[in-house]
């Protein structure tokens, strides 16, 4: 007679009835375990975890920073002026209690009227400071103009000249843009300068951020014939609360974080500590490796 104990289950022996669920069992455990292990590496290493190389998303009507120095987040350098134009100043804060909200120069008769108009930082430039190369500066300016300044018209010949506005290093011009298709009255000046190799580099010791505005205007008439209506006129409007948004004087640089400018220059941080999470990616990613690659045990060893 057939022994019971001869068709019991023992424990040594594989089981027909569980091994395929067990070895399924196992197989799925361990493909949980690969897909969380790969989805932490990439979390890790997800680029919303590095900072961006420049501030992205300032608005130009932000209230800048406390001291007036540029940094990524606050790279917008607001204009500031007094009434008659022989004061201009500005700052990386769009605050300033000393400024009006527009200033003008006039002359009438058969002078001409040479306007030059000057705006260093103030305070001045303390911190070095990288641009972006490749990525734009956006000067943003209302003008108002009246009188004669394009030479061959009016009483212009050859003494005149279209506004020229420069982007000044220190004392040094590094860019200049002319004018020449504006209008008696308010007109919208807008410019973008590509940032060249030139430009990338500010030393805060020497080379302050300044914007420079040129032009020399004759009056529409002579003397004869002169009125107040036909007057030289240059007039700029500054940043101030009472100026609508496209009236503030604006200059708008691509300022480069730390970790960017570190960066560039090549030192400070290894490769793995640069990239976010990159020495994990690489630990996790071994770890899901071997649970894949590991070899099942035999039957024999079972």
């Amino acid at each position: 007679a057939l022994r019971l104990s001869e068709t019991a289950y023992k424990a040594g022996k594989p089981n027909p009835q569980t091994e395929g669920r067990g070895r399924l069992s196992m197989d799925l455990r361990r493909l949980v375990a690969i897909c969380a292990a790969l989805m932490l590496a990439v979390t890790l290493v997800s680029p919303g975890t590095a900072s961006p190389g420049i501030g992205v998303g300032v608005m130009q009507l932000s209230p800048g920073s406390e001291d007036g120095q540029p940094t990524a987040e606050h790279n917008t350098m607001y204009v500031f002026g007094n009434a008659g134009l022989s004061s201009c100043w500005s700052k990386f804060n769009n605050t300033d209690g000393d400024s009006v909200n527009y200033g003008e120069k006039s002359q009438g008769g058969t002078a001409t009227m040479d306007v030059k108009v000057t705006c260093r930082m103030d305070p001045v430039l303390q911190d070095d400071v990288r641009l972006a190369e490749s990525e734009m500066i956006q000067f943003r300016f209302s003008v108002f103009l009246g009188g004669t300044w394009e030479n061959g018209q009016g009483s212009c010949n050859g003494d005149c000249e279209n506004l020229n506005i420069s982007l000044l290093k220190g004392n040094r011009e590094v860019a200049v843009k002319e004018f020449d298709a504006l209008s008696d009255e308010d007109n919208q000046i807008v410019w973008d300068l590509p940032v060249t190799e030139d430009l990338v580099p500010w030393n805060g010791s020497q080379e302050s951020l300044a914007v420079e505005f040129r032009m020399v205007i004759k009056s529409s008439t002579g003397a004869a014939f002169w009125n107040p209506d036909d007057e030289a006129i240059f007039g700029l409007y500054f940043t101030h609360p009472d100026n609508p948004p496209e009236r503030n004087a604006t200059v708008t640089f691509p300022i480069l974080n730390e970790s960017a400018v570190e960066e560039l220059e090549g030192g400070g941080k290894d490769k793995d500590e640069q990239t976010p999470g990159f020495t994990a990616m690489i630990g996790v990613g071994g770890l899901a490796a071997a649970a894949l690659l590991r070899p099942k045990k035999s039957e024999e060893d079972e």
